[in-house]
């Protein structure tokens, strides 16, 4: 039976040492991207749900419960409206539609980290109106 080399015997096992110390490392980083990934697409999602439901409230005859609904509509679609808020202000010229979903409430896995923050999004449209001519 052949004997490995001396330098071959000093690092046996040295691989699984590192490969321990390395595998929390990476699964961390691998779970943060994806967290990452979720939360941009809550992002993008609320920012959907505001313009939404300004262009909806900015037609001629809309009332802001409907603006509302519609955000609404949207974010349940998706299954980001956990906990969202929704604040409509209709202005003689402009309508602003704000939408505020909890992160704490649709994260996978920052809830403990994220209490008390929100995605905000906020839009401002020009209200339609007709001329009768």
């Amino acid at each position: 039976m052949k004997r490995k080399p001396l330098k071959a015997r000093d690092r046996e096992g040295a691989t699984t040492v590192e490969f321990a110390f390395m595998v929390p490392i990476i699964f961390t980083i691998f779970m943060g991207a994806i967290e990452i990934t979720r939360l941009n697409f809550v992002r993008q999602t609320v920012s959907n749900a505001a313009y939404e439901g300004a262009r909806k409230a900015v037609m001629p005859g809309a009332t802001i419960s409907e603006a509302q609904a519609e955000a609404s509509r949207l974010l349940t679609m998706m299954r980001v409206g956990t906990g969202a808020s929704y604040n409509c202000t209709m202005g003689v010229d402009k309508v602003t539609m704000t939408v505020s979903v909890p992160i704490s409430q649709n994260s996978w896995g920052i809830t403990k980290f994220c209490s008390g923050m929100n995605v905000t999004q906020s839009i401002s449209l020009s209200r339609e109106s007709f001329s009768s001519n």
